[in-house]
């Protein structure tokens, strides 16, 4: 009875740290789903102001060294979704297997996903508010990005 009793709790204890590290923020960094235009261009400064067909976005380039740009999506001033498209030279420095081990010890393992477009590998890791997807092209760094939606 004790040996199952020792088996159980290493089993429970891995349990619990999957699950704690497969929950999503409902929203983007500190910025939940539903914040308003003003507030995410305080929060992320140095961007500018567009329209993409009907949707207004928020637009920033450079604003790190790991990322090439970032584009925050607004439908009725509510922020609905955003796309982060990764550096490519810190890509080829780093390597997309850094980056997403990166996404797995912050959201769980993650289920992938090939049925896109061959030359692409898809990551998505969701929950009932929020999808996140980090895509690549192995032979193609400029093509990384990470995709974070309200649902």
């Amino acid at each position: 009875m004790k040996k199952i009793c020792w088996l159980f709790l290493p089993i429970c204890l891995l349990f619990a740290l999957s699950v704690s590290a497969a929950s999503l923020f409902a929203g983007y960094g500190k910025q939940p789903w539903g914040m308003s235009m003003s507030n995410v261009t305080k929060a992320y400064p140095k961007g500018k102001v567009a329209k993409l067909g009907t949707q207004d976005i928020y637009k920033q380039l450079n604003p790190s060294k790991e990322i090439r740009q970032r584009t925050f999506a607004f439908a009725a001033n509510k922020l609905v979704a955003v796309s982060v498209s990764m550096d490519p030279e810190y890509v080829k420095k780093n390597g997309v297997e850094k980056l997403l081990a990166k996404q797995s010890k912050l959201y769980g393992e993650g289920v992938i996903d090939r049925t896109g477009a061959p030359h692409m590998v898809t990551y998505r890791w969701q929950d009932q508010a929020t999808r996140i997807t980090f895509t690549y092209a192995p032979k193609r760094p400029e093509m990384t990005i990470m995709m974070y939606e309200k649902k």
